[in-house]
């Protein structure tokens, strides 16, 4: 039983929808009640579409074809996460050992999936006739598919990667974009058509939907290098353009081929498809491996007089003592996205002041990506201009709330009189202009817990009452958010125009062949 170009890919989609429903109550809920977190749900889930939805091509729906394509996806699966990808990315990279990948995960990822393929072919077989057709039209969709894909993949990894980013972004990082690819060309093409809108419009929601899988999703450097994740300039500025126009180029390709594909010599075409292969590996040794993270720089400064609070509650304001030095705080903000290892802030703090008597000298150089027991959030070491304090739930409540424009949260070393009496000590730090509530630059140490253990109040909270300099990224913040409300609104004019223009016309049909 073979499906129309339209069905095959609804019946894909039904399936990495059913499959990994299956795959995530049964085998990682019941057989080994872990999560393995969501990149692997994602991920996974374009996986199991891209193999039934080749497979499906060729083969049509059955339980025989069935069989064959789990057993082909559990192959793939287990040989991904073997050589290609741990799991637990963003938020912790684990290689997982022979037992969970060969021993167990073989058969219970097989029954996995062939359970979420049987659940689809009932569903689809309950709810709508199956359709006899020429085997050759939809085995011609898949390939042009697949070809096309491959190109824009070519295509972008010589004009993105190696022209505009200059860094070979890893085996796995290709192996990606072409399973998101795939099954986005076939689904585009499927219900969008090849003119030359559904052409164009659909490079550019193939870029929009890499870059927001770089974003949250997608390392750099797999299998060979410790993973990495792209900033918003590296994003944005280089990686959408370029796959905006990797597309158009690879997407007009695979139609050229696909018409002329009685007339070409495919032995031309799969040679310079291999040579750009071997060519990743080779710029990629070259070039440098460490990319810029497009973070947001601020700092501040103060010095002179301040004062030291005493006595047994930290928050009390009324018990000071005066103390004199000064203060340099440098931030980098690299984002707020929920993994550290998708982002982890930058920090530079040196405090050195005097008070009753003894010199103390505290640097902060190691962010805290999230608070020690999870009481609130850190923003990954860094935020700006945010609200907190009051009653936001983020950090004490004795404070009034404020809005300051830098606060961080690191580990810090702290010296008394030249003797380092902490190694690793929570420091909180808040930057707050004139215009501000509670001005100036605030240093807080381990003022939660007390513990502090060689001060006698068990914390150290001293503040400069004024900002001697302040940086802030205000153009930066500026220009991203003048240029997301332009692409907000110019996405919604394109798809509102698209759908006017639409009105009243008769849907072409898709001719792949």
């Amino acid at each position: 039983m073979f499906l129309l170009a339209k069905d095959t890919v609804k019946f894909a989609v039904l399936v990495g929808l059913s499959g990994i429903f299956i795959d995530a109550v049964i085998a990682h809920g019941l057989f080994w009640d872990n999560d393995p977190y969501w990149t692997y749900w994602v991920t996974k889930s374009f996986l199991i579409t891209s193999v039934f939805l080749f497979g499906t091509a060729f083969l049509g729906i059955g339980i025989l074809p069935g069989l064959i394509l789990t057993a082909a996806h559990t192959a793939i699966l287990e040989i991904y996460y073997q050589w290609l990808a741990p799991v637990g990315l963003p938020q912790e990279p684990e290689w997982l050992d022979f037992n969970h990948l060969w021993v167990t995960g073989v058969p219970a990822h097989f029954l996995a999936i062939f359970a979420g393929y049987l659940l689809a072919l009932w569903l689809w077989r309950r709810n709508r006739p199956t359709q006899q057709i020429e085997r050759a039209q939809t085995w011609h969709f898949a390939v042009y598919g697949l070809l096309t894909t491959v190109l824009i993949v070519a295509v972008d990894g010589v004009l993105t990667q190696m022209l505009l980013l200059r860094d070979f972004p890893g085996v796995t990082f290709f192996v990606q974009h072409t399973l998101i690819g795939f099954v986005f060309v076939c689904a585009w093409t499927a219900y969008a058509g090849v003119g030359r809108v559904g052409w164009i419009v659909g490079s550019l929601m193939l870029a929009l939907v890499w870059v927001a899988y770089n974003m949250y999703l997608g390392p750099r450097g797999l299998p060979l290098r410790p993973p990495t994740y792209s900033g918003y300039e590296d994003l944005w500025w280089w990686s959408f353009p370029g796959a905006f126009v990797s597309a158009l180029l690879g997407w007009w390709l695979g139609g050229y081929l696909m018409k002329m594909r009685r007339k070409l010599d495919w032995t031309g075409v799969a040679m310079t498809l291999l040579i750009i292969a071997v060519a990743y590996p080779v710029f990629g040794q070259t070039l440098p491996v460490e990319k810029g993270t497009n973070a947001m720089l601020a700092g501040a400064r103060a010095s002179g007089q301040g004062m030291r609070v005493v006595g047994p509650d930290p928050t009390n304001l009324q018990r000071t003592q005066p103390i004199s030095g000064e203060i340099s705080v440098e931030t980098s903000e690299m984002g707020n996205r929920w993994s550290h290892v998708q982002n982890t802030d930058g920090m530079r703090v040196r405090a050195v002041f005097t008070s009753g008597g003894a010199q103390y000298e505290i640097t902060v150089d190691k962010p805290m990506p999230r608070h020690p027991l999870g009481q609130y959030t850190t923003w990954s070491g860094v935020v700006y201009d945010h609200e907190m304090h009051g009653d936001t739930g983020i950090g004490t409540g004795k404070l009034p709330k404020m809005k300051p424009e830098i606060a961080l949260w690191g580990w810090g070393s702290v010296k008394r009189d030249g003797q380092v009496i902490a190694a690793m000590a929570p420091v909180h730090i808040m930057v707050s202009s004139d215009d501000r509530p509670m001005p100036g630059i605030m240093l807080e140490v381990d003022t939660e817990d007390k513990a502090l253990t060689a001060e006698p109040d068990g914390y150290i909270h001293v503040m400069w009452p004024k900002v001697g300099q302040l940086q802030m990224p205000t153009g930066q913040t500026q220009t991203r958010m003048i240029i997301g409300w332009i692409a907000m609104v110019g996405i919604v004019g394109l798809f509102g125009w698209l759908a006017y223009s639409e009105r009243g016309r008769p849907h072409k049909g898709v001719d792949a062949t």
